[in-house]
């Protein structure tokens, strides 16, 4: 089974972007992957996540944040990428 976030985890993380607290999650994401979600946790502390769309015109960037806007249960407006749009690797933040 792969490592994926607990439901409390994803309970907190709601709730912090609810409440318009401060939240930030860095991914290192894998384009262009057969199924899309959750693939594990790096060492250090980033989530791996799959998506389906290629790397190719900001179309695994708008992926992703569909995706995990689904996650979250929250508007994709309330998420950015504030740093790493051009590599895998992705600091994902909350929009107050």
């Amino acid at each position: 089974m792969v490592n994926q976030p607990t439901a409390q985890d994803l309970v907190a993380w709601r709730s912090m972007i609810a409440n318009r607290q401060k939240w930030q999650l860095m991914v290192k994401v894998t384009a262009n992957c057969p199924h899309c979600g959750w693939r594990g946790q790096l060492a250090d502390g980033r989530w791996k996540i799959g998506l389906n769309e290629p790397a190719v015109d900001n179309r695994a960037n708008q992926a992703l944040l569909v995706w995990l806007s689904k996650e979250l249960n929250c508007p994709v407006s309330r998420l950015a990428i504030s740093h790493g749009r051009t590599s895998g690797f992705k600091t994902i933040v909350a929009i107050n």
